[in-house]
């Protein structure tokens, strides 16, 4: 597929009549910003690149149209944009380390736009099946939400001409034929995909990434996680080679398949780790942990009501974490019987049309609560969720960060329930999780159960605090042998994958 080049790329022009606002932090503010946010930055040994964050969304290359649009809807950057936006104005690649929710969509999106609008990118006439821009991401949802934030920055960028860097989001459990309709018709410059449908449309010619000039790779660690690792290296293998494209990769987690995937397809990429990194989260004290050991799985019902009378209202948004579709179906006409009757359940079998519907009307708290699978548990994002309770444990202690880490967004405050059952005859022998949960409730600063504390001096309850941790990437950091021992148990019991 030829790809045209567009003559006479618009630019903005600087604008000598207002002073800019202080930019670069001095370097005694970035110290005190880098101690504050807990930041770590791990540069390439010979690599010479300024990493002093911003203070402001105020840089030079950055298009003024998109400077204002951030100015209008935030106060001041996160610091996973305030560290990373001037590393990729730099032609960094980068792997950034930080929890869900801390803005990694517009800290990879906006240098991009302001890259192409600057006339640093190559830019191809529209309509055109080469997208310059890809990121891939793990679930249809994520998918959906990059692709509305880019889709704003486009039209804050270019006054609602979108035609200019039109978007397109790329999923399975829809008809292929919508979406090679619109890359026809419309053509497509920023492509957000799930990596089974990308695969699919690659493999049959209706898109061509022999010109993308700007990958990137969100919620590494969970795309992997969900067995997309083969179609992801097939697909990174069809793009320019690493050096000929700019690359950024994104995880709240750091196993050791991720970092095998950052050392092969980025090129000396600059790694910076916001919070603990230790499970790509911060010791947010925003979010209240309750942890209640229950001897049996019989109490779990029981103790579910009891929670949910004393903190749920139909006009409260909770999400309650279940393990697999057939124990999410359970809850959800148990619930319903129980008279809850705003509750659904979000399951990776349902068609796209439901289960878009489903996030809308919990969204509008139309309804409420909302019982998922861990597909629900990265990269919704769902404002003013107050209550996650788990009602059981998820098969990695990633997961569980993740899942708590629906509430407590954007400042607010949020509560996490988690029924721990170290006797479950389930999928898993929870108990061995006891010893890295206890770890992270003390790097949240939360209180941890003396009986909990207790299994996780036993035999079986993991001991992670006597762990020795990884220099950079933590606590947690797993070899590639624990990740295949984990994986070869994951098939058996992961049902919400990107089927496609």
């Amino acid at each position: 597929m030829a790809a045209g080049k567009r003559n006479g790329e618009q630019k903005d022009k600087p604008n000598t009549k207002v002073k800019k606002q202080k930019t670069l932090l001095t370097v005694d503010d970035a110290k005190a910003f880098f101690e504050e946010n807990s930041i770590k930055v791990h540069i390439p040994e010979g690599k010479d690149i300024d990493i002093t964050p911003l203070a402001g969304f105020q840089f030079d290359g950055f298009a003024k149209r998109l400077v204002k649009y951030c100015q209008s809807k935030f106060a001041k950057p996160t610091p996973i944009q305030a560290c990373t936006w001037p590393l990729i104005m730099q032609k960094s690649d980068v792997c950034g380390i930080a929890k869900t929710g801390s803005g990694k969509t517009l800290a990879f999106a906006l240098p991009y736009l302001s890259m192409s609008r600057l006339g640093q990118l190559e830019v191809f006439e529209q309509p055109c099946a080469s997208p310059r821009f890809v990121a891939m991401a793990p679930t249809r949802e994520l998918a959906m939400q990059i692709a509305e934030v880019c889709s704003d920055l486009v039209k804050a960028l270019t006054a609602g001409d979108d035609g200019l860097y039109p978007v397109q989001c790329i999923y399975g459990g829809v008809p292929k034929h919508d979406q090679r309709q619109a890359l026809t018709g419309t053509g497509v410059d920023m492509a957000i995909c799930t990596p089974g449908r990308l695969q699919d449309l690659v493999d049959e010619e209706s898109l061509d990434l022999s010109s993308v000039q700007y990958l990137v790779l969100d919620e590494a660690d969970r795309m992997l996680d969900m067995g997309f690792i083969d179609v992801v290296k097939a697909l990174i293998g069809k793009m320019p080679k690493a050096g000929k494209r700019q690359t950024c990769m994104f995880s709240a987690t750091w196993p050791a398949t991720v970092h095998a995937l950052a050392t092969k397809f980025l090129s000396e990429p600059v790694h910076v780790g916001i919070g603990s990194v230790d499970e790509g989260m911060v010791a947010n004290t925003a979010i209240r942990q309750l942890v209640e050991v229950i001897k049996s799985e019989k109490d779990k019902p029981t103790r579910l009501l009891q929670h949910l009378k004393k903190h749920y209202s139909p006009d409260k948004k909770v999400i309650i974490f279940g393990l697999y579709k057939k124990e999410t179906a359970w809850l959800e006409k148990f619930l319903w019987e129980k008279g809850y009757e705003k509750v659904i359940a979000l399951q990776g079998d349902m068609s796209q049309d439901k289960r878009t519907q489903a996030i809308t009307d919990f969204k509008a708290t139309e309804k409420t609560p909302l019982i998922a699978t861990d597909v629900a548990s990265r990269g919704l994002d769902v404002q003013d969720v107050e209550l996650v309770i788990n009602y059981t444990f998820p098969l990695t202690i990633e997961d569980y960060v993740h899942r708590i880490g629906r509430t407590g967004r954007a400042g607010k405050k949020g509560l996490a329930i988690c029924f721990f059952c170290p006797d479950s005859k389930g999928a898993q022998d929870e108990k061995a999780h006891a010893g890295d949960l206890c770890k992270v409730l003390r790097d949240a600063g939360q209180e941890v159960p003396q009986e909990l504390q207790s299994i996780a001096q036993t035999s079986g309850g993991n001991k992670a605090t006597k762990k020795k941790a990884h220099p950079l990437f933590g606590a947690h950091f797993k070899s590639a042998e624990q990740v295949a021992a984990l994986e070869a148990k994951k098939v058996h019991t992961t049902f919400d994958s990107d089927d496609e």
